[in-house]
C-alpha cells in the first residue's frame, strides 16, 4: 500500500505525517477534478454527506501547520459540486503537484 500523498512539506513530527496522511486520503477519494490555477490548485470534488466535514478537518489542520496556505471552498447551488483552492507561494505548488502526481491524477493547466 502506497502511503497518501502530502500536500504540503512533509511535518518533522511523525505523528503529524500521520495526521496529514490519513486527512489526505480520506479527502482524495472524492477528487473528481484538479485545476491549476495561478497560485494554487482548485480541486473539484463529488458530493458526499461525510465530505464537508472531511474539508473542515482538513482545513482546520492545515492552517495550523501550513499558515503560508491559504483555502477557499465554494459549494454550487442546488447540491453542485465542491470546489476548494489551495492558493500559497510558488514553493507550494510544487509540493501540490507532486501529491496530484503521485495520484495519478490528470492536472488540468490553468486557463
Amino acid at each position: 500500500m502506497n502511503p497518501a500523498p502530502l500536500l504540503v512539506t512533509q511535518a518533522p513530527d511523525p505523528s503529524l505525517s500521520l495526521r496529514r496522511q490519513m486527512l489526505v486520503s480520506s479527502l482524495f477519494t472524492y477528487v473528481a477534478e484538479i485545476q491549476e490555477i495561478e497560485d494554487g490548485y482548485t480541486i473539484k470534488f463529488r458530493r458526499s454527506e461525510l465530505l464537508i466535514r472531511r474539508i473542515a478537518d482538513y482545513i482546520v489542520f492545515e492552517g495550523q501547520h501550513s499558515p503560508q496556505l491559504a483555502f477557499v471552498l465554494v459549494a454550487k447551488q442546488d447540491g453542485g459540486a465542491l470546489w476548494l483552492q489551495v492558493r500559497g507561494p510558488e514553493s507550494e505548488k510544487e509540493h501540490i503537484r507532486t501529491a496530484y502526481t503521485t495520484l495519478q491524477m490528470r492536472v488540468s493547466p490553468p486557463a
